[in-house]
């Protein structure tokens, strides 16, 4: 049962047919990692914690082992310059706590790899990527096919932004290993630089399809296994569904 308080905080979402009280109590008891804290990943957690995701028997698990730099200042907007030189995972922490206290929000300062990657997810209602590097990826992506977790991928390089939704169990389309083998992936903003609003829109539209999947699994309109490619400059955007490779030694 959702308290008054619950119904007054959450009254705008809880009016969408979308959402409703079946779907905030979902929202209320999910499990949800979200693996990298820059400017994915920190705008991303901040919607979900805003929508009340782990509120009650849930919970949110933050991951990343890096520290604040002033360089993530131009687009990580939930860090100012009183987090330099922090982790971010408990900087990340700190903001959030003032946003909705109720979220049970679990820390884990280190970089995710094939070795942890199997325990953060054990009881994982759905993991986000919001990494910033193929090989960790591929790893995130493995790791959640053989545990059948919902995988949620948002990227962002130059002026455009990616993203595809991997099913816990994919069967008509492929995983993020089957991506990488048919098409190249765009480069980071390490070499190709950002603009700030473009990672916020690839956030947006990730922290769009989690609160689909988590408020409703069986929600019909979530895309599952198409690719988006979006030019924020020339506001288009493309999109393909992705056939699973026969010779994928992931999902196949």
């Amino acid at each position: 049962m959702l308290s008054r308080e619950d119904i007054a905080r959450y009254s705008r979402q809880l009016l969408l047919s979308e959402i409703n009280e079946e779907g905030q109590q979902n929202l209320a008891n999910a499990h949800v990692v979200i693996i990298g804290l820059g400017g994915l990943g920190c705008l991303a957690a901040h919607y979900l914690v805003g929508a009340g995701v782990g509120s009650q028997a849930g919970s949110i698990t933050l991951v990343d082992g890096d520290t604040v730099e002033i360089s993530n200042l131009q687009r990580q907007i939930a860090y100012n310059e009183m987090h330099l030189g922090e982790l971010k995972a408990n900087a990340l922490q700190g903001e959030l706590s003032k946003v909705n206290a109720a979220v049970n929000l679990n820390v884990k300062c280190l970089f995710a790899d094939s070795k942890n990657l199997a325990a953060m997810m054990a009881q994982a209602t759905c993991v986000l990527d919001c990494t910033d590097n193929i090989m960790t990826r591929k790893q995130i992506n493995a790791a959640c096919v053989k545990n059948h977790v919902p995988l949620f991928i948002a990227a962002a390089s130059g002026c455009s932004w990616q993203a595809i939704n991997i099913a816990g169990k994919p069967q008509n389309s492929g995983c993020y290993a089957c991506l990488v083998e048919q098409m190249s992936i765009p480069e980071t903003c390490m070499t190709k630089g950002i603009l700030g609003p473009v990672v916020g829109m690839a956030a947006c539209h990730q922290a769009t399809q989690v609160l689909m999947y988590l408020a409703n699994a069986q929600n019909p309109n979530i895309q599952w296994g198409k690719y988006l490619v979006s030019d924020a400059v020339q506001a288009t955007m493309q999109s393909f569904h992705l056939p699973p490779s026969p010779q994928c030694e992931i999902c196949q």
